[in-house]
């Protein structure tokens, strides 16, 4: 494990490559983030309890566990830092998949380092205020889908048998525009800057990928509804069923 200078931005690097880690504490230094290295899934999650970064570089190919694994669990738990993933496997399909575990960028390796720093900046522009894209603090909005109930500001939903189902704070911003505006279509930039995601809509099918995510867990959990969600090719998306606001007197 190593340490830089104070700063207000806290680099964690979970990476099993020693050499990697090394150089990256080496380049990090003059930029004044703070850096922790972990070269396994156990002593991080031990470290994750006290504390959080501001960011975490996560590598997929770790020891005792694939990293898109281990991240889809932090996001089930509710810790919403960005996550760059960095991986030795390139293939669109490997992107597709660390997106959808919730990793908000992804980076084959090898790499250059000024490309590594330029988007470490930019997300953490996004998540402090300095960035277009920036998730939107938590509501107080609940909504009432058919027969589930959203609360946006705990980023779950509720079944009919109080089953609790944890979003991301991503997914929890995209249901909530697309709630307050039912039977619209919301357009796929305006999506992907809700969000807080930092790639060109126009370059890249993130957004379509985490919106698909996002009309399988619904349809999954309102099986009888069509599809709650319709994507509008060229467009955007919208939901198609009702949605009620509720007030919190309404249920508390």
């Amino acid at each position: 494990m190593c340490s830089i200078v104070d700063s207000s931005a806290a680099i964690w690097i979970l990476e099993d490559d020693e050499a990697l880690c090394g150089l990256l504490c080496r380049l990090f230094q003059p930029l004044g983030w703070q850096t922790r290295v972990f070269h396994g899934p156990r002593a991080f999650e031990q470290e994750l309890v006290a504390q959080t970064p501001s960011l975490l570089l996560l590598d997929e190919m770790l020891p005792e566990r694939r990293g898109g694994d281990l991240l889809a669990g932090l996001r089930l738990q509710g810790h919403n830092f960005p996550v760059l993933m960095l991986s030795a496997l390139r293939s669109a399909e490997d992107r597709i998949a660390g997106l959808e575990a919730g990793a908000d960028d992804y980076l084959g390796k090898p790499f250059e380092f000024r490309e590594l720093q330029l988007r470490i900046e930019r997300l953490l522009a996004s998540r402090s205020g300095g960035g277009s894209g920036q998730v939107p603090p938590p509501a107080r909005d609940r909504f009432r889908i058919a027969g589930i109930l959203f609360d946006v500001a705990q980023a779950q939903i509720t079944t009919p048998d109080r089953q609790v189902v944890r979003l991301s704070r991503g997914d929890a911003a995209l249901l909530q525009a697309l709630c307050r505006r039912p039977g619209e279509v919301v357009g796929r930039q305006t999506l992907a800057r809700i969000s807080g995601s930092l790639v060109d809509v126009s370059q890249s099918r993130s957004i379509d990928v985490r919106l698909s995510r996002l009309r399988r867990l619904l349809n999954d959990l309102l099986p009888d509804e069509e599809d709650v969600i319709e994507a509008k090719r060229g467009q955007g998306y919208r939901i198609q069923i009702p949605v009620n606001v509720v007030k919190l007197s309404d249920t508390d």
